[in-house]
């Protein structure tokens, strides 16, 4: 019975700290909207109805959808779902954004509201709403927005940050994922090798769940070698030989973290240069991790030795729900 009346006791509580994360969401889904709305110096706003494949608009959408070559070139991404879209816009704003909408999805609440403010919209036929989404069931609602540069991303304080140099990771969805896990323990910039998938890629975005607006920088094809070499801090590099356990390891002061791509693994010049190899202890048998699971690990042992132990539980509780609810 004791354990009943728990149990009854932690539900409510649980249920009221749901409903005030729910109000804080409708608070923030509100400040999120108002920054959409443009100067109204100029006029109403332009919504562009488009049918047609030959649409000069449809065919840069449907560049932009497949090809990196593309995306680097022009400096823009496409932005997949109203997450994605008012997480850019709760880091840079809504002034550089066009919106483009499903024309079946025009009436929905969380359509219509951003396409109501948005300075630049386009509607596209079903059709062609479907055949740049990079998703089988389509969101309804996609936007353009610029590549942030490094220097606009959002700056951290030097005590209050780790690095990450990745090294050849070519699949999108485990890069996205790293970055997700990098931005949520607290991670600052980002590397890219030249051998990594292109984090501007739609499967990257949609694993990356925002994360490539929430890090400090992410820096793209960069010289690694070179970047590290000029790395002020201490270089730790997440190897399956290393001589210490990750869980012995100190993580205290400026660190970097080195990650190798699944196959390859870490270069050896990046390897020489680390100032300690670290190994995730495994059971016998076990090979590898995933290199997302992997580097998730690194990271969190970072912050568990940044966080006192009440700080950090707290933490790691609302994580899991951001897991399970994702």
């Amino acid at each position: 019975m004791g354990l009943g009346a728990r149990s009854s006791s932690g539900c409510g509580e649980t249920q009221q700290r749901a409903a005030a994360h729910q109000r804080g969401q409708g608070a923030l889904g509100s400040q999120l909207l108002a920054r959409f709305a443009p100067s109204r110096s100029n006029g109403a706003h332009a919504v562009n109805r488009i049918t047609s494949r030959d649409n000069q608009h449809f065919r840069h959408l449907h560049r932009l959808a497949r090809s990196a070559k593309e995306r680097r070139g022009g400096g823009e991404v496409l932005l997949d779902g109203v997450h994605l879209i008012d997480t850019y816009v709760a880091a840079f704003g809504a002034d550089d954004l066009q919106l483009v909408a499903r024309a079946s999805s025009v009436e929905r609440e969380e359509v219509s509201s951003r396409l109501r403010l948005a300075r630049d919209a386009l509607v596209l036929s079903d059709t062609l709403f479907d055949e740049i989404s990079p998703v089988v069931t389509p969101t309804g609602l996609l936007a353009v927005a610029p590549i942030p540069r490094p220097g606009l991303m959002i700056a951290k304080p030097d005590g209050d940050r780790f690095s990450v140099f990745l090294d050849g990771l070519q699949d999108p969805g485990n890069l996205g994922a790293v970055l997700r896990s990098a931005a949520a323990a607290g991670g600052g910039d980002v590397f890219l090798s030249a051998q990594c998938a292109d984090p501007w890629s739609p499967k990257c975005l949609r694993a990356g769940m925002g994360a490539h607006f929430q890090l400090a920088a992410l820096h793209d094809r960069v010289e690694l070698l070179e970047t590290v070499r000029g790395f002020q801090g201490r270089l730790i590099a997440a190897d399956s030989h290393g001589e210490r356990s990750l869980f012995e390891a100190d993580l205290e002061g400026t660190v970097g973290f080195i990650i190798g791509g699944e196959g390859a693994g870490i270069a050896p010049g990046l390897l020489e240069l680390a100032a300690e190899r670290v190994r995730i202890p495994m059971a016998a048998g076990v090979e590898s991790l995933n290199v997302a699971a992997a580097a998730t690990l690194v990271f969190y042992e970072w912050r568990r030795q940044q966080s006192s132990d009440g700080d950090f539980a707290a933490a790691g509780r609302v994580g899991c729900r951001e897991g399970q609810r994702a």
